[in-house]
């Protein structure tokens, strides 16, 4: 068998996520969805890391997995929708919702633990946490 530059094992989008905050933790979310794109079609992100955002977003993943750690007291706010077929709310008070204006994300407990697994899975060391 001749050794090849392919990697052997194809890591699932999350896994990559995962191993990604791992090894560099507190950047923000379009760092790492612009590394999930480089290495799902080997090329750089056409749209800056604007694809694949649901990962952050997703209540099984966000505070389960990773958390945004930033503590800057500067947030923006932007206006909440119901649901993916709704349009935003209109109504006299206003639904907004608040966010910082650049996340540093972290791996939880579970999150270190899940991405440990990935690095077993790839015949590497797990980190201690």
């Amino acid at each position: 068998m001749e050794p090849t530059n392919q990697p052997q094992v194809k890591l699932k989008g999350i896994e990559y996520l995962l191993l990604a905050i791992q090894s560099d933790p507190g950047k923000s979310q379009r760092h790492y969805l612009r590394r999930l794109y480089q290495y799902k079609h080997g090329v750089p992100s056409h749209n800056n890391g604007g694809t694949n955002n649901s990962y952050f977003t997703s209540p099984s993943y966000r505070n389960v997995l990773w958390y945004d750690s930033n503590n800057d007291p500067a947030y923006i706010e932007y206006k909440c929708s119901m649901s993916v077929n709704m349009t935003f709310w209109n109504s006299s008070r206003g639904h907004f919702s608040r966010k910082s204006k650049c996340s540093a994300m972290r791996l939880t407990l579970a999150g270190q633990e899940r991405a440990n697994e990935v690095r077993r899975k790839l015949g590497l060391d797990a980190w201690l946490h």
